[in-house]
């Protein structure tokens, strides 16, 4: 089952500001994180339970995953520029 992504309202406000292919590029591994909420790229944040950063050359995000839950909720976006 695909989990829902829930996107902050400020990180869809950097999403906005960045190059559409960028912005494409981003939203698409946001959103494979519905099919796979802990890719091998991502790890645990801090001491936090369902905290993790999933850290790429383009971007580094910080989002929380629950299993009990039926979605991602992705709450930091950094680009890397």
């Amino acid at each position: 089952m695909k989990l829902r992504i829930y996107l902050d309202p400020s990180v869809k406000d950097v999403l906005r500001t960045a190059a559409p292919t960028l912005r494409t590029s981003i939203v698409d591994t946001l959103l494979d994180l519905g099919d796979d909420p802990v890719p091998p790229a991502a790890t645990p944040y801090g001491e936090i339970e369902g905290a993790y950063e999933l850290t790429t050359p383009t971007f580094r995000a910080l989002y929380t995953y629950v299993p009990d839950l039926d979605h991602v909720s992705v709450w930091v976006l950094h680009i890397n520029t």
